[in-house]
């Protein structure tokens, strides 16, 4: 399959294009700049949905490719979108900060996010980077989508429980105690009835986070359909607390958890620590 090819496919599999709708001027303003428009509807599309390619963001925008690759060459010439080698394209750190101001979570993550898209194809099961928005893990990005791998897609905002995840468990473990405790203080009554088996009581839980840290990672086991799907976790630091956790998810009938200890850990660690 030629690149072309590549991208048209990735097409068909992007969202449901968007009624569009027309931008109207107050009275006595000058007609809108049209390519301005497009430029903020694409910065638009890749903050709600995450890396899309030229041919995806085509469909969804129903804009001309033509034109979608003229606003993107812009774009990236700016440095407000990276491409990826998968010919995703998603948004800079300094894109994100036009709005926001200064994020050192934000630009901590940035080459992160970077390191997760380059280490994709070398790691083959999906890898997700997770942030925590009260009171759940919640998907920032994930390699799904171009993993072999994956039998299920976490797409960016997906929700999770804290304690039924890698990723929550790591986040949990590396927390202050005061943040520990203020965040358990409101899940720990609403836990999901298999952590329940898990740890009877909060004891049991501070013990199992404690073992997490002497580790240095978190683990989880979620049953599937045909197999047990096995997931390890490591937190992102910064100034001495998770801003974030980096997980890898794999069937535990092809990858025991020993084997991720010794070939999928050190990916995520390569990942969490590639510096700015």
């Amino acid at each position: 399959m030629d690149e072309r090819s590549k991208d048209d496919a990735a097409g068909m599999a992007a969202p449901t294009p968007l009624p569009r709708t027309p931008h109207r001027m107050p009275p006595g303003h000058p007609a809108p700049v049209r390519v301005l428009l497009r430029g903020l509807e694409l910065i638009q599309a890749l903050n709600r949905h995450g890396p899309m390619t030229t041919a995806a963001l085509s469909q969804k925008l129903r804009l001309a490719r033509t034109t979608v690759n003229r606003c993107l060459a812009t774009l990236e010439g700016m440095e407000l979108v990276h491409r990826d080698e998968s010919r995703r394209f998603w948004l800079s750190l300094r894109a994100k900060t036009l709005s926001h101001g200064f994020d050192g979570a934000a630009e901590r993550l940035e080459p992160v996010r970077r390191a997760l898209l380059e280490m994709a194809p070398k790691v083959q099961w999906p890898i997700t980077l997770f942030r925590f928005q009260f009171p759940d893990m919640v998907v920032e990005d994930a390699t799904d989508r171009t993993s072999g791998f994956a039998v299920e897609y976490f797409e960016r905002g997906t929700r999770l429980p804290v304690l039924t995840t890698a990723s929550g468990r790591v986040f949990l473990a590396y927390s202050s105690p005061r943040v520990r405790e203020t965040i358990l203080e409101h899940i720990w009554p609403r836990r999901p009835e298999e952590t329940q088996a898990a740890w009877a009581d909060l004891a049991a839980l501070e013990r199992d986070l404690a073992a997490t840290r002497e580790r240095g990672f978190a683990k989880a086991v979620r049953p599937l359909r045909l197999t047990e799907q096995g997931s390890i976790a490591i937190p992102i630091m910064v100034d001495g607390e998770p801003v974030a956790a980096l997980a890898v998810r794999f069937a535990l009938s092809a990858v025991s958890f020993e084997d991720a200890r010794r070939r999928l850990l050190p990916a995520l660690q390569e990942i969490a620590h590639r510096p700015a």
